[in-house]
């Protein structure tokens, strides 16, 4: 029985009580109204909001420590943090500017490898800053080592490279001349030019003044923007063991086009830069003779991953692997409000790839792996 028929026995039994009888004055129980239409909820967003098409993916050794390490290099926000089943966090968002990266805590038993376990990082990140000598200097302060010293570069930047204390590298740039392709390939054969046989050494610069480069003598405008226009914060560059043949891949499966290749005389490709959606991805060959960074293949994997957000996953995963890649996870709705699988591709890389269907609090996603977890089972919806 519940409280409110029990509330109207009493009621009816009260004229009882009291003796005499009275003239029934009850009336009539009003109508229940009717159940409200309920609310649709609004679909999600195949691509969430504060996301673009690319948003890379670390792996560290210590997340909390490298989400501080980040915000005092870099100015990164915290978005998002959640735990383990030891309470230290496994998995974390931060914000670089516009650009959301994705920390996830080392796990050598399920493949997930730092650089510090590696040996080193097949790939960078870009960086593009309104201030590089501000944020090169910040980053070193935080505890970043010095890779390459801040300068002038022949395609427009001035550039240096750090590596982090998780053993991720990191390039630091603003852009400060416009130039035409033209110019660009005008300076890059400059700056690769061999010195002409029989040719007197430069004289030497006068203390403290830096020798200028032959390619300054092509100028170009001062730039319009600090940060150009087609990149965003943060972008991905990645060594591949075979350049020209992991373009085409990313051109049959993800469509991407692309733009300014900058091959060597033997036909390796030194730097060459992808569109994918709205973002950029840059490649370029490894040389080991050079001192070059060393693939995926040859680290043996990559503490540098690529979460890749589809308008339809599941038509996209299908057309990824049959351009090459190697299921590692089949497509599967996520606890977290996605649907996802992942892929290596051929060049060693992996790609989580997602629609997101669902928009979830943190808190909805921590009890829906929670409850996964009790049950044994790997997190999914």
């Amino acid at each position: 029985m519940t409280i409110r028929s029990t509330l109207l026995t009493l009621l009816a039994l009260a004229p009882l009580a009291c003796g005499a009888p009275k003239a029934d004055t009850a009336q009539p129980e009003p109508a229940p109204a009717p159940a409200p239409t309920p609310v649709a909820k609004p679909a999600a967003k195949p691509i969430p909001d504060g996301f673009f098409v690319l948003t890379p993916q670390l792996t560290v050794k210590g997340v909390d420590q490298a989400i501080e390490f980040y915000a005092r290099a870099f100015g990164a926000t915290k978005v998002l943090a959640m735990p383990g089943p030891d309470g230290k966090t496994m998995h974390a968002e931060i914000k670089i500017g516009d650009s959301l990266v994705f920390l996830d805590e080392e796990n050598v038993a399920e493949g997930m490898k730092s650089p510090l376990t590696l040996g080193g990082s097949p790939g960078s990140l870009m960086v593009y800053v309104a201030d590089a000598d501000q944020t090169y200097a910040a980053a070193v302060t935080a505890g970043a080592k010095a890779e390459m010293p801040l300068e002038d570069q022949f395609w427009g930047d001035r550039y240096g490279q750090v590596i982090d204390p998780f053993g991720h590298r990191w390039a630091v740039g603003t852009h400060v001349e416009d130039l035409t392709a033209e110019q660009t390939q005008q300076r890059a054969a400059l700056a690769f030019a061999p010195p002409a046989k029989g040719a007197k050494k430069p004289a030497k610069p006068a203390k403290g003044k830096p020798a200028e480069p032959a390619w300054k003598k092509i100028a170009g405008t001062p730039a319009k923007q600090p940060v150009p226009g087609e990149y965003h914060t943060v972008t991905v560059s990645l060594t591949v063991a075979k350049a020209a043949e992991a373009i085409e891949f990313y051109k049959a499966a993800f469509g991407a086009t692309e733009k300014d290749r900058m091959a060597m005389p033997d036909g390796k490709i030194m730097h060459t830069e992808l569109r994918i959606g709205d973002s950029a991805l840059m490649l370029a060959d490894e040389f080991p003779d050079m001192g070059g960074y060393k693939s995926a293949t040859a680290l043996g994997g990559s503490p540098i991953a690529l979460h890749y957000y589809t308008p339809d996953v599941d038509a996209n995963f299908a057309k990824i692997t049959a351009a090459g890649a190697k299921q590692i996870m089949p497509v599967t709705d996520m606890f977290w409000g996605d649907r996802y699988g992942a892929v290596v591709d051929p060049s060693g890389y992996m790609w989580g790839v997602a629609t997101h269907t669902e928009d979830l609090s943190p808190e909805q996603m921590a009890e829906r792996m929670k409850r996964d977890m009790t049950k044994g089972q790997k997190p999914t919806t």
